[in-house]
């Protein structure tokens, strides 16, 4: 069977472009408007580059840490929304420090005028609808494209009820999310895959690698490639054996059939 294709985490070229392309949109309409007083500074297409700059580097860093805080909030089972409080307060500290330094090295009066909470204010103000924008139309896509990839492939629904545990051959993890494989086909479900596989008993199985754990019975054989170790399996797939898990994984006879490469 082959694996769903899932959006990737941190975004795809075309969204990160439709970004870029918003961002600089917005920061020429800011440097025209001049908000929070800088219409008075001088030299007006160096206030419209500082701007465009701003609004940039904005979506790319904030574009990042939104995707990545909602990606630890759904891997230890935190509603995604909550992340958004944080990601504007804690991104708008640490974005707004090399902006500052940047602006009073453009105008130096800003040093004055605009003294650093009222600055952290101003971050504040722009940040907000950047990490909305971001939560809405992007990280909640994600987890809806995530959500609906098993069905356009014919899998069950994340929603679905949990597999048989006699009929599980391997969970791996894909992004936070868990694929369950099993005899009857895969599905995906919301990780992290410590809590998955506390779901399943009555089955013998080893977790082999922090991404991957294996049913006894889904190994055909073994490979070695070097130093590193891979258990094939019954669809074909092949599971990487962490050096840690060797060991492990020996004295249970698990490695009786390894072949050198």
């Amino acid at each position: 069977m082959t694996a769903a294709s899932n959006p990737p985490l941190l975004g795809t070229a075309r969204e990160w472009a439709a970004d870029l392309a918003v961002g600089v949109g917005v920061g020429l309409l800011l440097g025209l408007m001049g908000p929070f007083g800088s219409f008075f500074n001088d030299n007006p297409p160096l206030r419209i580059a500082y701007w465009v700059g701003t609004t940039c580097s904005g979506m790319v860093f904030f574009g990042i840490l939104t995707r990545l805080a909602a990606a630890g909030a759904l891997r230890f089972g935190v509603p995604d929304w909550a992340i958004v409080p944080p990601v504007i307060l804690l991104g708008s500290a640490i974005q707004g420090l090399p902006l500052r330094a940047v602006a009073i090295a453009i105008w130096p009066q800003i040093q004055r005028a605009v003294p650093p909470l009222e600055w952290y204010g101003q971050c504040v103000a722009i940040t907000t609808p950047i990490v909305l924008a971001y939560y809405f139309l992007r990280v909640r896509a994600h987890t809806r494209a995530l959500t609906h990839t098993p069905a356009r492939e014919g899998l069950v629904p994340v929603a679905a009820p949990a597999p048989d545990p006699g009929a599980v051959l391997y969970l791996k993890m894909e992004d936070h999310y868990v694929r369950i494989r099993t005899e009857h086909g895969s599905r995906l479900e919301m990780g992290p895959l410590g809590r998955v596989t506390s779901g399943l008993s009555g089955i013998e199985g080893l977790q082999v690698h922090r991404s991957w754990w294996v049913a006894r019975r889904a190994i055909v054989g073994v490979e070695r490639d070097g130093r590193n170790l891979r258990l094939k399996l019954v669809d074909g797939e092949t599971a990487p054996v962490s050096r840690a898990s060797v060991a492990k994984l020996r004295a249970a006879g698990w490695l009786a059939e390894e072949n050198p490469a």
